[in-house]
């Protein structure tokens, strides 16, 4: 019976578990799941009043996603329809004999013949002119062509007129396209007419001179997103699109063709509840895209 006397005595110590750990598995042991979640981010869904324009807008997600490792973009469409001339870059200084005026290009989706046109028109509705101009392209070298029926000398400002091109001068980059100057196909200086009354384009015309390149900009939680880095002082972005304005509707995107994922180093995000999408053209100004809808899809990788 000795071996069962000490079931008879009283412990003379308290029991330093209830047992439970023997039932639970030991949570330093349990791994989270890598997971791999598809988000479609729908410019329809933002909020119509607080987002009007859809080059702009952020969505919430469903639920938070943890550790996030990366975020990729997969497939989508973007809008291929905006102005190659519009506000922001669509004026600049004229000057008939002495006295200035600015002129004013509609917005709009030009091509060559139809810009010339638009030129024209502009130049000769100039209240007060002496002058009659005629604008036209020579079909060789695709450069611009000024002429007046009254030999009265006439300058364009591109330079020292009220609206001019932003310069980094100690780099002489361009910080900012104010002006169609590049695109009707002239440098950064003032032009003069010769004594024809002719004012000639150095450069071949270039209506979509810095609107083939749509920057993508994506944000978390007011995180940026960035994974693109850009010189001259650019702002950082997600992605480039490389498009032609007005040869598509709408940009179909795939995963062949658009590789861009933003890997976050050397940790992963903690959480994100909300993406923020912008679209602007390379000096970080919002593209207008007339409010067309668009949809992009993401796939996110992250810890749950």
């Amino acid at each position: 019976m000795a071996e069962f006397v000490a079931l008879d005595q009283t412990p003379t110590t308290e029991p330093t578990s209830s047992g439970q750990h023997l039932l639970m598995k030991d949570q330093s042991k349990i791994k989270k799941a890598l997971r791999r979640t598809t988000i479609i981010v729908n410019s329809r869904d933002r909020s119509i009043i607080r987002e009007p324009d859809s080059n702009s807008f952020r969505i919430k997600l469903r639920r938070p996603l943890t550790n996030v490792f990366s975020i990729e973009l997969v497939n989508g469409c973007l809008p291929g329809f905006f102005f190659n001339i519009n506000t922001g870059w669509n004026t600049f200084t004229f000057v008939e004999g002495s006295k200035p005026y600015t002129i004013t290009l509609t917005p709009g989706l030009y091509t060559d013949a139809t810009l010339l046109v638009e030129f024209q028109t502009q130049l000769n509705a100039i209240l007060g002119k002496r002058n009659t101009y005629t604008v036209a392209q020579n079909p060789i070298t695709r450069r611009i062509q000024i002429t007046s029926t009254n030999v009265i000398s006439y300058k364009i400002l591109f330079y020292s007129g009220e609206t001019h091109d932003q310069l980094d001068y100690n780099t002489g980059s361009i910080l900012s396209i104010n002006t169609p100057a590049r695109l009707l196909g002239f440098g950064l200086q003032d032009y003069s007419s010769d004594s024809t009354g002719t004012l000639k384009g150095i450069l071949p015309m270039d209506i979509n001179n810095f609107l083939n390149r749509v920057h993508l900009h994506l944000e978390s939680d007011g995180r940026n997103l960035s994974r693109m880095e850009v010189g001259s002082g650019g702002q950082d972005c997600f992605h480039i699109f490389y498009i032609t304005p007005g040869t598509q509707d709408y940009v179909f995107l795939n995963k062949e063709t658009t590789q861009c994922i933003f890997e976050s180093s050397p940790a992963p995000i903690s959480r994100i509840t909300t993406l923020e999408i912008s679209l602007r053209d390379e000096f970080n100004r919002p593209l207008d895209v007339n409010r067309r809808d668009y949809s992009l899809i993401f796939e996110i990788t992250h810890l749950e």
